[in-house]
C-alpha cells in the first residue's frame, strides 16, 4: 500500500533547505577529492606519490575526506540560523578530532575544516539574506559576522606552526585569510581558474595553474616552516617562472610541474597553505556554476 506524505509549506521550505545544505556539502568534498587527486602538484600527496610527506600517503586524505561528511552541510545551517561563532568554533575542534581518529592523529585537513567551514557558514548566511551566492557575497559575509571574533577572540596557540612563522617571520596564516574574506582567492586564483578553464576546457589545467598561482603569490606558511623565507622565496620564483613560461599552456607542461615537484622533494617543501586554498577556489568555482549559471 502506497501512502502519499503531504508536506506543508513550513516543511517544504525545511526540506529545500536540507537539500542545499547537503549540495553544499557535497561540494566542499568534492573540492578536497579534485585537490587530493591532482596529480604531480609540488611537494604534495596525490595518488601517484607522497611528495614531500613522510606521515601521510592518499589513503590517509581519503580517510580524512570521508569523515569530514556533513560537517559541511551543519556550518551551512549554522550560518542560516545565526547560531554563535562559538558554536561553528567548537563543532570544528570536534570535526578535526574525528579527523585525526580517522587519520590516526595526522593533520591532513585542519585548514580545510577552517577554511571551508567558514564559507560554508557564510553561504548559510547569504541565503538567509536572498543573497545571490557569489565568492563576493560569500567571502563579505565572513569578514562581516565573524571578522572581529577570528582576530579578536580565537586562541591563538603560541607553539602552533603559524603562530611560529608569525612571530619569527611576519608571515600571517589561515586565521587572516580568512578573516579578511579570502582576498587572494577573489582577486588572482578564482579569476586564473575561469580564464584557465575557459581557454583549455580541461579542468586538470586550471587546477594545476591555480595552484602554480597560489604557490607563486602566497607567503605560504608550510613553506616557511619546512624551509624558511629562502625556500619560500625559491619556490614562489619557481612558480612565477613556470607561468612565465606559460604555465600548462606550454606543450610540455607536466614535465616541468615534475622538475619543480623533484625540487620540492629535494628540499622536503611543501605548499599545504595553497593546497588549501586550491580546494577552497574550486568550493567557490562549484557553488557559483550550481546557483549562478549564468556566471
Amino acid at each position: 500500500m502506497s501512502v502519499n506524505v503531504l508536506l506543508t509549506p513550513a516543511s517544504e521550505a525545511l526540506s529545500s533547505k536540507q537539500a542545499i545544505w547537503q549540495q553544499i556539502d557535497d561540494f566542499a568534498l568534492d573540492a578536497l577529492y579534485e585537490e587530493i587527486n591532482l596529480e604531480n602538484k609540488p611537494g604534495l600527496v596525490c595518488p601517484s606519490g607522497n611528495g614531500s610527506h613522510t606521515d601521510m600517503s592518499y589513503d590517509t586524505f581519503i580517510a580524512s575526506i570521508k569523515s569530514l561528511r556533513g560537517y559541511f552541510a551543519t556550518l551551512s545551517a549554522f550560518g542560516y540560523d545565526n547560531r554563535d561563532f562559538d558554536d561553528i568554533k567548537n563543532t570544528g575542534i570536534r570535526q578535526e578530532t574525528k579527523m585525526r581518529h580517522a587519520t590516526n592523529n595526522i593533520n591532513t585537513h585542519k585548514g580545510a575544516i577552517f577554511n571551508l567551514g567558514f564559507a560554508s557558514a557564510a553561504i548559510g548566511k547569504c541565503l538567509q539574506g536572498n543573497e545571490p551566492l557569489t565568492t563576493k557575497n560569500i567571502c563579505a559575509q565572513i569578514v562581516k559576522n565573524w571578522q572581529y571574533d577570528l582576530t579578536q577572540r580565537l586562541e591563538r596557540k603560541a607553539d602552533s606552526h603559524g603562530q611560529q612563522m608569525y612571530q619569527k617571520y611576519g608571515v600571517t596564516g589561515a586565521i587572516e585569510m580568512v578573516s579578511t574574506g579570502f582576498q587572494i582567492i577573489q582577486n588572482i586564483a578564482l579569476p586564473c581558474f575561469y580564464e584557465t578553464l575557459y581557454r583549455t576546457q580541461d579542468f586538470e589545467k586550471a587546477a594545476m595553474q591555480t595552484l602554480m598561482t597560489l604557490i607563486a603569490s602566497l607567503s605560504d606558511t608550510n613553506l616557511v616552516w619546512r624551509g624558511g623565507l629562502s625556500d619560500l622565496r625559491n619556490a614562489q620564483t619557481m612558480a612565477k617562472q613556470f607561468l612565465q613560461a606559460g604555465g600548462v599552456h606550454q606543450p610540455k607542461w607536466r614535465q616541468a610541474v615534475r622538475m619543480i615537484n623533484r625540487y620540492f622533494i629535494h628540499r622536503n617543501l611543501s605548499p599545504g597553505g595553497s593546497a588549501d586554498l586550491l580546494a577552497v577556489t574550486i568550493f567557490f568555482y562549484k557553488v557559483e556554476n550550481e546557483f549562478n549559471p549564468s556566471i
